[in-house]
C-alpha cells in the first residue's frame, strides 16, 4: 500500500515537472523574446542607468556565471517535490515574464556599455547571447527574477544551512554577473528583485497556501 502511494505521488510530481516545466519555458521564452523584438523596432530608448555606470569593467569569464542562471532554474524544478510547487512556481514565472513585458514596452532601455568590446577566448559565447538577446528587456531584470524566485523556492526544499548559504552565493554571483557581462545596470538588478518580491508574496505564497 505505501509503495504504491509513494509510486502515484512520483508520478504526479513528474507528470506536473513535464507539463509545467514545458508550459513555463515555452510561455516565458515567448513573452520575452517576443517583446524583444517589438522592441527592437522602436526608435527611441529610455536611458536608465547612471552614467558612472559606464565605467564598470567588463569580466568576460562571468558570462559562464550568467549562462549558469539556466542551471539554477532546472534545478529549481529538479529539486522541489509537491507537484503543486511546481504548478505555483512555474504560474509565477509567467507571471513573472508578463508583468515584465509591460515594462519592456512602455520603456524600452538602451544598453549604456559597448557591444563590440574585446572578448578574446569568449567570443562564441557573447556573440551567441548577443544575437539571441537585444539589449532593449532590461527593466527589469528577469534574470535576477527567475534566479531571486528560483533560490528561495530551493531555500524551501533543503535542509543543509551550507547548501542554503551555497545556493545563496550562487544568486549573488549572477546578480553581479548581469552588470560584468555588460548585459545589464544596476536598475535592472533592484526592480528585478522587486518583481521577485511582490510576485512571491501576491502570488507564490497564495497559490502554496491556498492551493489554487
Amino acid at each position: 500500500m505505501k509503495n504504491s502511494i509513494t509510486q502515484n505521488i512520483s508520478q504526479t510530481r513528474i507528470k506536473a515537472l513535464l507539463k509545467w516545466g514545458l508550459i513555463g519555458a515555452l510561455t516565458c521564452a515567448g513573452i520575452y523574446l517576443g517583446t524583444n523584438e517589438i522592441a527592437a523596432q522602436r526608435t527611441s530608448f529610455y536611458q536608465l542607468y547612471f552614467e558612472f555606470e559606464r565605467d564598470i569593467p567588463m569580466v568576460p569569464w562571468m558570462i559562464h556565471v550568467y549562462n549558469s542562471f539556466h542551471v539554477l532554474l532546472l534545478l529549481n524544478f529538479l529539486i522541489i517535490k509537491n507537484p503543486l510547487k511546481i504548478r505555483a512556481i512555474a504560474i509565477s514565472l509567467i507571471a513573472s515574464s508578463a508583468i515584465a513585458a509591460l515594462f519592456f514596452l512602455i520603456f524600452p532601455a538602451e544598453l549604456g556599455f559597448s557591444r563590440t568590446e574585446n572578448m578574446m577566448g569568449y567570443e562564441f559565447w557573447y556573440d551567441a547571447l548577443h544575437w539571441l538577446d537585444h539589449p532593449h528587456n532590461l527593466v527589469p531584470s528577469l534574470h535576477i527574477t527567475f534566479s531571486a524566485l528560483s533560490t528561495y523556492v530551493i531555500s524551501t526544499e533543503i535542509n543543509s544551512r551550507v547548501l542554503k548559504s551555497l545556493f545563496l552565493v550562487w544568486f549573488l554571483l549572477i546578480c553581479s554577473s548581469i552588470v560584468l557581462v555588460h548585459q545589464h545596470h544596476l536598475v535592472d538588478i533592484f526592480t528585478g528583485l522587486l518583481l521577485a518580491v511582490i510576485v512571491k508574496f501576491s502570488l507564490y505564497d497564495k497559490l502554496i497556501i491556498n492551493k489554487v
